[in-house]
């Protein structure tokens, strides 16, 4: 079956899958109206370097320095990224009503995280984001106390951003009145699929009618005449015929494959007796 039988299919059966396209038209239109679409906070936070290089001195004392400064402050960017999305934070964060769809990306030339937050609100949105930046910046800083960085030394972070870049998203809206729409149109074709066939089940079927052939009349053949008499072959039904047990003389001529034609016995004069 392809699509124009399908679609001939649907016209004749009107009476089924008119109704099921409209309660999939109701359905879509009142998931347009319930679902609230989404709203996306982005934010930026670079990494800064500490403004002040140390001092060198001829002191062969050990003197403190910051090791992240060594690694690059890439690298430090990176490892306080995992400690912000740790599974235990995301579930604090959820606990506490923030979002827990968020994601932290970080640039690959320069020390730039950027933020991206989803919530159900503007408001959820905008203060998930300040939350986790607060979080990124605790977590920065710890890092380097750790190892006992002096303070002239330490990588702050800034952000870039006035923090209400946020915008609304109606993916999710549009995924769920597709997903809505396809569901409902395939229940359709599939319903009124399974009632065609059913409908055509339970309609007797009628024989078809056999062609008339017409009939050429067959002329009746005349056979030559014996004994003086003509005799013309008329085709009679087959009837089996008794034995005859006379002693009577019987002549037949066969015509054609399966006609014989049977003469009456000659009569005899009485010349004939004697």
């Amino acid at each position: 079956m392809d699509f124009w039988d399908l679609t001939k299919l649907l016209f004749r059966r009107w009476y089924i899958s008119g109704p099921l396209l409209l309660l999939t038209v109701a359905g879509t239109l009142m998931a347009a109206k319930r679902i609230e679409p989404d709203y996306v906070a982005t934010s930026y936070v670079q990494l800064v370097p500490p403004a002040v290089t140390p001092a060198l001195t001829e002191s062969k004392a050990p003197q403190p320095k910051n090791p992240w400064l060594d690694l690059g402050v890439s690298s430090l960017g990176k490892a306080a990224m995992l400690t912000v999305q740790d599974q235990k934070v995301v579930e604090v964060l959820d606990k506490a009503g923030y979002s827990d769809d968020f994601t932290l990306e970080l640039d690959q030339s320069l020390p730039i995280v950027t933020f991206e937050v989803i919530g159900h609100t503007e408001q959820q949105a905008s203060t998930t984001t300040k939350e986790l930046i607060k979080r990124f910046e605790s977590s920065v800083r710890a890092l380097q106390n750790e190892y006992g960085a002096p303070k002239n030394q330490l990588v702050t972070i800034r952000q870039l951003d006035l923090g209400d870049n946020v915008t609304e998203s109606t993916s999710k809206v549009k995924r769920a009145l597709v997903a809505i729409g396809g569901i409902g149109l395939l229940l359709t074709v599939a319903l009124t699929i399974a009632f065609d066939a059913l409908m055509r089940r339970r309609k007797p079927a009628t024989p078809p009618e056999a062609p008339a052939v017409a009939e050429t009349p067959v002329a009746d053949p005349v056979v030559p005449p014996l004994n003086g008499h003509a005799v013309v072959n008329r085709q009679q039904p087959d009837v089996p015929r008794p034995r005859s047990t006379s002693a009577e003389e019987t002549q037949a001529i066969v015509i054609g494959e399966d006609r014989t034609v049977r003469l009456r016995p000659t009569s005899r004069t009485p010349d004939d007796k004697r």
